[in-house]
């Protein structure tokens, strides 16, 4: 089997990044129970549950949010499978790092569930401490635990967000909510050409790929690249001086006025207070006021 090439494998990344970006759009057209919500009455509810999961410690609480977010996928009609694999995606990459190291009694001193070094005796180097048994602890392996699932939640609910709401529809709730316009404009327009640059380098990596002969060398390939690094970059700074411009031209006074029409039905003030009814309970749940 040959070996795909440098230039191969980079025009099928952005191949996937266009289509993952395309199918979030195709479930956000979706006819589900998410999709149905007010966009301004979702983006409060996700907000909530989110801050909520930060101050959850109870891993059964984060556990119960996790399957509470995998049924609102199911009755969003979102693929569980996509929706999983999009998040045990992001989960390590964001915890490992946190997770790995505090699991240990160096970091989180605590009663040792697993000895995997034992010394002759423990050294230290001004404020560190390395122990006579390097192991690791009960505390720090509830505290993994805790941080991984809280991550898992928050994440969970971030994605599903994106997935049932479309982009255009964020902004303008989030304009809705009085959130600063200029904020709101800097993450639409962001978000407008990020896949225009992305239709730009996948051209200009294919018009490279069909005026190639021969292979080129790993090093030859790399150099190219950085290439045209500098040349998207400059082509990103006149390009933003072109559409401000046009914008100018088209009437654009600071403020940006978005077509999407809100209206709040009786079901998304009923989903807003099941929201909050949950929430409470958690909370309460957290304080050992439920017994």
């Amino acid at each position: 089997m040959s070996r795909t090439r440098f230039l191969d494998k980079t025009l099928l990344a952005i191949a996937r990044v266009a289509e993952q970006s395309f199918f979030s759009e195709e479930h956000a057209r979706m006819k589900g129970l998410l999709q149905a919500l007010d966009v301004r009455i979702k983006l409060l509810s996700f907000l909530f549950i989110i801050v909520l999961i930060s101050f959850i410690h109870a891993p059964q609480s984060l556990w119960f949010l996790y399957g509470a977010s995998l049924m609102l996928a199911a009755a969003s009609r979102v693929p569980l499978g996509l929706f999983v694999m999009r998040v045990w995606l992001f989960v390590p990459l964001f915890s490992a790092a946190v997770v790995l190291p505090a699991l240990f009694n160096v970091i989180t001193p605590g009663e040792p569930l697993w000895i995997i070094v034992s010394l002759q005796k423990s050294y230290s180097w001004g404020p560190y401490v390395i122990p006579q048994e390097f192991a690791v602890t009960r505390q720090g392996l509830w505290s993994g635990i805790v941080l991984v699932s809280r991550v898992a939640a928050s994440v969970s609910f971030a994605i599903l967000l994106t997935l049932t709401t479309r982009w255009s529809d964020i902004f303008a709730g989030l304009r809705a909510l009085l959130v600063p316009r200029i904020f709101v404009m800097t993450l639409s327009m962001t978000n407008r050409y990020l896949f225009v640059f992305l239709r730009l380098i996948q051209d200009m990596f294919r018009a490279r790929k069909s005026r190639t002969i021969h292979p080129l060398s790993a090093a030859d390939e790399r150099g190219w690249i950085a290439s045209r690094i500098g040349v998207i970059f400059r082509k990103s700074l006149e390009m933003s001086n072109d559409v401000y411009l046009a914008m100018l031209s088209r009437g654009y006074h600071g403020e940006v006025i978005s077509l999407v029409r809100f209206r709040t039905t009786a079901a998304d003030y009923c989903w807003l207070a099941l929201v909050l009814a949950i929430g409470a309970a958690l909370v309460a749940a957290e304080r050992g006021l439920l017994r």
